[in-house]
């Protein structure tokens, strides 16, 4: 089931485990929860069609093969704050995970630093996503940016930066952060099939390919910890690169050893401002 909102231009972390109790550092969420896509296009891909781009979906499948509910607040090339600012499902909803993205120009040098105007900016942005998450029992989950076409040089920056995020947004609220590793994922499709996975040098290959569905498949098996059983005739090889990457990245919480590395320096913005009103 989908539902949407969209401009076209203490957590529970997750609702359920197994009887025996979590297998994973991360605890894993019930294929009948309620998830939310809130973010822009590559936090949308995953999903499918969001509201505002029902003409040229983004090719994901579980907007309707999510056995549960899948809600979408999407917003064009939007940031956390533009999200927050739609007012859709993250801030009126009632959902048990959230799956969010900070946005940066896909043609430029990456994310700013924290300790800048806007890395502060994106840090009290999540921070409120994290209460409005914690306020209805819900996981927040953050997901990277992959490597627009020939920019695989943004690794470290990309990928620092959620490491970051995460490390920043666990301080101030108490809670265990996870990451969908998008970034490692979309640069092992890239090694395997080269620059075929673009429509655009930007987006996955839409609206029907295998690459925007491997996104569905790494998204279904990171939250609820199994193999996804809807993977398309012909997708196998990519939804086991899916399983892979997760297996192997330890920011996905099934226990693997690859680490990303942390840009955060210190505590750019101590002091968190509470939920307006």
């Amino acid at each position: 089931m989908r539902i949407g909102l969209g401009i076209g231009i203490g957590f529970s972390q997750g609702v359920a485990a197994s009887a025996g109790g979590p297998r994973h550092p991360r605890r894993a969420t019930s294929p009948s929860a309620t998830i939310l896509f809130a973010g822009h296009s590559f936090v949308q891909t995953a999903y499918g069609a969001p509201a505002g781009e029902e003409a040229w979906p983004f090719g994901g499948v579980l907007d309707t093969d999510w056995p549960g509910t899948a809600l979408s607040d999407y917003v064009s090339y939007g940031s956390l704050q533009d999200v927050r600012a739609l007012n859709g499902h993250l801030r009126n909803s009632a959902y048990d995970a959230v799956i969010v993205s900070e946005f940066t120009d896909p043609t430029g040098p990456g994310f700013p630093a924290f300790d800048s105007t806007e890395g502060r900016n994106t840090l009290q942005q999540a921070y409120w996503d994290a209460l409005d998450a914690s306020a209805r029992g819900a996981e927040l989950i953050l997901q990277d940016i992959w490597p627009p076409q020939g920019r695989d040089d943004l690794y470290g920056n990309a990928t620092g930066f959620s490491q970051g995020l995460r490390q920043w947004l666990e301080l101030h609220t108490g809670q265990q952060v996870w990451i969908i590793p998008a970034f490692p994922f979309v640069a092992a499709m890239r090694a395997e099939y080269g620059d075929a996975i673009y429509s655009d040098g930007l987006h996955l290959a839409r609206p029907d390919s295998p690459y925007p569905r491997g996104m569905s498949y790494l998204v279904y098996s990171f939250l609820t910890q199994e193999r996804c059983p809807f993977v398309r005739a012909g997708d196998e090889t990519v939804d086991q690169m899916a399983w892979d990457t997760l297996l192997a990245h330890e920011c996905a919480g099934m226990g693997g050893a690859v680490e990303y590395r942390s840009s955060l320096v210190g505590d750019p913005l101590p002091e968190p401002e509470p939920l307006p009103g």
